[in-house]
């Protein structure tokens, strides 16, 4: 940490402590009828439609992700809070977007009695995530049947390629069994687990993905692919061989050779969304609390197609901030001002905090003095919530000393640690950007944790209505003249 920063985070150590008993600033009636507007039932119907199979997980970017944003404009302009970006509640900016070059990119294959070329999208296909740029060769290919332990076990694969039919076993198995025994890289045919049908589909679908792109880094480090060939394709292959019904161990004449080439020049427009509530103190207005969370998932299975729902990671936060704009607007004016702000990209990096926390939108020459940052809240114990940084951090801040004078009130006895999550939710940006106090609650990760079976049924809406009012309180005992710098 710079001398700078030291200073700085004394300073604001110093800004935000707070006595619990003076740590409120509005009257109790005032306080306890916005507390009283945060319903589990308004949480419920927002996180049933968020969360809901038809929003497709929300990936950033997605249509479902803008359908989101709007969802939540719309409700911010509903409730009366001002528009937190330049031209409205949306706050744009631009990623670059990893695509596949289809035309640069290819599958071949050859041996002395010729050569095949087969088609990205047409012929064979990888997986979207697959964002690679490299040009990988072997001589010889080698017919392991399923790719199994018990299929390979006695043959030699080390710098080949293999050539499997799909089955009942998944991609990371079989990729994991080859990979051990040295393959250079892996043609996954039609088979019991994707007929040709089945298989055409998917090398159609995951070709126009990949051309389509993705947020993501462009990885140049040696992979070992993992293509799925149609049924045509495996017939141009198998027929240059001399091999139409391999048996297992068969060794195939052919030298393969993929070609992966990434174009990263597309720009893509991505959207956070940020509601205003003008302070009316004539000095302590400009001064402005930033509550976030991110309103992103990671889309849909790009294996199965199921919905990753992203109940929990994190439509608990989105749907808590909605209720914290409820509260607020029942609450009423405060004397600083307050920013609510959903961002998007989190899960591809943290992206839209990035973007906004490097130029961000300020209203009304408004300066932020803090940040409270909510992801995961509606699962595990329902006592249980977790902060950073805590006394053993060397952010420690008075945001959180705040937080957990207050919590008891709000049936967390005892704020657990979360020191080590420090780095991994959108607060880390404000810090490391804006150099102001932050503060992090969270429930923690589970079972179902960027699983598609974290799903609206398993959510404790209570405990998003809890951590919620937790933050109304935390933004109400942010008022008194105690925080003047």
């Amino acid at each position: 940490m710079t001398p700078n920063r030291l200073l700085l985070s004394a300073a604001c150590a110093l800004f935000l402590f707070l006595a619990p008993a003076t740590a409120a600033s509005s009257s109790g009636a005032v306080l306890d009828d916005a507390l009283d507007t945060i319903s589990v039932e308004e949480i419920s119907a927002d996180l049933h439609f968020l969360a809901s199979d038809e929003m497709k997980g929300r990936n950033t970017p997605s249509p479902e992700q803008r359908i989101a944003a709007r969802f939540i404009a719309a409700r911010l302009q509903r409730l009366g809070w001002k528009p937190g970006a330049k031209d409205g509640y949306i706050f744009e900016y631009e990623m670059a977007m990893k695509a596949v070059d289809g035309a640069a990119s290819k599958l071949s294959g050859k041996n002395e009695n010729g050569s095949v070329e087969l088609e990205l999208g047409r012929d064979y296909a990888f997986s979207p995530s697959g964002l690679a740029d490299y040009e990988i060769s072997g001589e010889g290919a080698v017919f392991a049947g399923t790719g199994s332990k018990d299929d390979i076990e006695k043959l030699e694969l080390d710098e080949h390629w293999a050539v499997c039919t799909s089955s009942d076993l998944s991609s990371r198995v079989v990729l994991g069994n080859l990979r051990k025994a040295g393959v250079v890289g892996v043609l996954v045919l039609p088979g019991p687990g994707l007929e040709a049908p089945a298989m055409k589909t998917r090398v159609e679908e995951w070709g126009t993905q990949a051309r389509e792109g993705r947020l993501g880094r462009v990885s140049r480090r040696h992979r070992v692919p993992y293509l799925y060939v149609t049924q045509g394709g495996a017939d141009k292959l198998l027929a240059l061989a001399g091999k139409e019904q391999p048996k297992l161990g068969d060794v195939l004449d052919l030298d393969l050779t993929e070609m992966r080439k990434v174009d990263d020049s597309i720009r893509v427009p991505l959207e956070n969304v940020a509601g205003y509530w003008p302070g009316t103190d004539p000095k302590l207005k400009h001064e402005l609390l930033i509550v976030s969370a991110h309103y992103d998932h990671i889309g849909v299975s790009t294996e199965t197609g199921e919905v990753f729902n992203g109940a929990d990671d994190n439509g608990s936060g989105t749907t808590g901030l909605l209720a914290i704009a409820e509260g607020i607007a029942r609450y009423g004016p405060m004397r600083r001002s307050v920013m609510l702000m959903w961002v998007s990209g989190e899960e591809k990096g943290l992206l839209g905090s990035a973007a906004w926390t490097k130029d961000p939108y300020l209203p009304d020459e408004v300066r932020p003095v803090a940040n409270i940052n909510i992801d995961m809240i509606g699962r595990n114990a329902s006592d249980s919530l977790l902060i950073t940084p805590t006394e053993e951090h060397d952010e420690h801040n008075g945001l959180v000393r705040l937080a957990e004078s207050l919590s008891p009130l709000e049936g967390f006895p005892e704020l657990g640690d979360c020191d080590a999550y420090w780095s991994r939710s959108d607060h880390a940006n404000f810090a490391r950007n804006m150099d102001i106090p932050v503060t992090f609650l969270f429930s923690d990760v589970h079972e179902d944790y960027h699983k598609v079976t974290d799903t609206v049924d398993k959510i404790d809406m209570d405990k998003i209505r809890r951590v919620a009012r937790l933050v109304v309180r935390m933004l109400d005992g942010l008022q008194s003249d105690e925080l003047a710098l």
